[in-house]
């Protein structure tokens, strides 16, 4: 996910507006183009940090007007090179990034406020591609996926907040395509069958919690279409349903 980044200006201009009093800008200048920075209002250092011949260089770190760190963000030739952190009014960490060349790439880790990890997500040159994972605010695992290109690519896998496996589907460059499983809450297969291009397609099997066969059929283009067979809970066939456009008959 992109964030938006505040360069000096904006910093004065944004820090105006949430101060009742004005900003002031201090300079120390050192040999070879070098200057360290700090925005002041008041009392308080609202950004600080380090220019080479006028770009940022190295850390630069802003506050919130309770003294606490506000984002930490490492920059090369006056672009983000490096850890970006992002951290809470009360001092809690909300994102830790990484940047090359003013675009995310490598890891980037959401977190809730109680420090507990959100989601976690991988980028090439700006493209999400590689693992994608995200928690449940009280720690269990929600969804473990691959993207390609910022679009789910593979398999996913999705849990219940008990840590039980609730779904299992397959895709292509976006598109649900393959396999699919879908479980209940026992644990046990509940929904079985395939898609493509995001529709169910070919026969579907539905279970009994006890993993016994409820219904099987056919899905065209995502509906449910021809003879479906039904069982009950004892095995036995009962009368079948012939569906045409997903309207039985």
């Amino acid at each position: 996910m992109k964030r938006s980044f505040f360069l000096l200006a904006a910093l004065l201009c944004a820090a105006s507006s949430s101060f009742a009093q004005m900003t002031d800008t201090l300079r120390r200048r050192d040999p070879g183009g070098w200057e360290f920075m700090q925005v002041v209002q008041g009392p308080l250092v609202i950004a600080e940090g380090r220019t080479h011949h006028g770009l940022h260089e190295g850390v630069w770190t802003t506050f919130w007007d309770n003294r606490l760190p506000h984002t930490i963000t490492s920059y090369a030739d006056g672009k983000r090179n490096g850890s970006y952190v992002e951290i809470r009014r009360t001092g809690q960490v909300e994102w830790l990034m990484n940047y090359t060349n003013d675009t995310l790439d490598g890891p980037s880790r959401r977190y809730y406020p109680g420090a507990n990890i959100a989601e976690e997500t991988y980028y090439s040159r700006g493209v999400r591609s590689g693992w994608y994972t995200k928690w449940y605010l009280n720690g269990p695992m929600q969804e473990h996926s691959n993207y390609n290109h910022n679009v789910r690519d593979g398999k996913s896998s999705y849990y219940k907040e008990n840590g039980q496996l609730l779904a299992e589907y397959n895709f292509n460059l976006g598109k649900l395509d393959g396999d699919a499983t879908l479980y209940g809450d026992n644990g046990k297969v509940s929904e079985a069958g395939f898609y493509s291009h995001d529709d169910k397609t070919g026969i579907w099997k539905e279970y009994f919690p006890d993993g016994k066969l409820k219904t099987e059929g056919m899905y065209r283009n995502g509906e449910k279409d021809g003879v479906w067979k039904q069982y009950d809970e004892n095995g036995k066939e009962l009368k079948p349903i012939t569906y045409k456009k997903s309207k039985g008959k």
